[in-house]
């Protein structure tokens, strides 16, 4: 009889269990983490020493134990059958204070059987919000590419329209000029329009590039020749002296294939933005580096950095922080188009007050289509 009301009292035990863990996972549906916190509260009480008992429960690097969890003796796991990338378990243990009950250890099948079920509802749950995640992401990824077609297109006319005008403008300013005849102030009014014309074509080169109308010229280039030739024509006004800049070019950088042009731009665009994130000076570092089947080109600097927020959308066409008028926001996006375009990968990492770091990967060969 006494037996009998034991198995009974461990079996409520274990539904109690099985409810508890149903109500948490639909209280808590989007938030997995608080889902594992609290399942690991609700193991102990389901075993047969609840006293002694503590759980654990690993998501890939992730560890969810009760405070004593280390000190167990006696433990037992179960697999969680998750995605690819991550692997995971549940675990039961018992301090020493327990004392074992032949080969199996302490615990009773049922209590086994209990933590298989909870292991299992557990990669369910964790798939399914991956699930999620991912869709999510993807549908987002759509958005973005939609979006981006449209501003492409959009970008694309408008430097088609502005282009032909543009020409003119510039044409007839210099034939007014080399005409002479002109007083100061005339002089310098012309040399304002040229100047201003020359600016405008640059910002419809950006255009142009952004939605890819200017084709690649893809040959053998060396990237320590484009930013040695690109660095000696950074026009030194932006650095007033304040800023001081430090270049370590590894020798032996191998030739890689890409628009030499368009490297040149990437790096333009990079220290332009590294040079005005620093208005009162600092350091401005510029490296590359061989890093397996891909090189590795750093610009980094000691300037205002970003917020989480803002690093989220400095890839985004036309988003600037920068006071309206200067700046497009164009430049990381053409930045992230042609990096992609190379079959390359940008990376950046901030820190408000110390400055940011972005890191572009370009592999050696690519793998073009004939």
């Amino acid at each position: 009889m006494h037996s009998t009301n034991l198995k009974l009292k461990e079996r409520v035990k274990e539904l109690k269990c099985l409810y508890e863990l149903s109500r948490i996972a639909l209280e808590n549906e989007k938030n997995v983490r608080t889902i594992l916190s609290k399942t690991i509260k609700i193991l102990p009480p389901a075993m047969q020493f609840p006293d002694f008992a503590e759980a654990s429960i690993t998501i890939g690097r992730d560890v969810y134990a009760t405070p004593n969890f280390s000190r167990s003796t006696f433990k037992f796991s179960s697999a969680m059958t998750l995605s690819q990338k991550q692997k995971g378990k549940v675990e039961i243990g018992y301090r020493s204070t327990v004392k074992t009950k032949g080969v199996g250890g302490p615990f009773l099948v049922e209590e086994k059987k209990l933590i298989n079920t909870v292991a299992r509802e557990l990669s369910l749950l964790i798939n399914r919000s991956i699930a999620e995640e991912e869709k999510q992401k993807l549908q987002s990824q759509l958005k973005q590419l939609e979006r981006l077609a449209f501003v492409g297109e959009l970008s694309a006319g408008i430097a088609h329209e502005l282009n032909e005008p543009l020409g003119r403008i510039l044409g007839f300013a210099q034939l007014i000029k080399k005409a002479g005849g002109l007083n100061g102030q005339q002089e310098e009014d012309i040399d304002r329009i040229v100047k201003a014309s020359l600016y405008t074509r640059e910002i419809i080169k950006k255009l142009m590039l952004f939605s890819r109308q200017m084709p690649q010229q893809i040959t053998m280039v060396n990237l320590n020749e484009i930013i040695s030739n690109t660095l000696y024509f950074i026009d030194v006004r932006f650095q007033s002296g304040r800023i001081k800049m430090i270049s370590k070019l590894d020798p032996r950088l191998p030739s890689i294939q890409a628009d030499a042009v368009q490297m040149s731009q990437v790096l333009v665009n990079l220290t332009t933005n590294a040079i005005h994130a620093m208005p009162r000076g600092g350091e401005l570092w510029i490296a590359t580096k061989v890093k397996k089947d891909s090189i590795s080109l750093t610009v980094k600097d000691t300037g205002q950095g970003m917020t989480n927020e803002v690093k989220k959308k400095i890839f985004e066409p036309f988003f600037t922080t920068k006071p309206v008028g200067e700046g497009t926001g164009l430049g990381l996006s053409v930045v992230q188009g042609i990096v992609s375009s190379h079959q390359g990968k940008i990376s950046v990492t901030s820190t408000v007050g110390k400055g940011s770091k972005f890191e572009v990967l370009l592999p050696i060969r690519q793998n073009r289509k004939k």
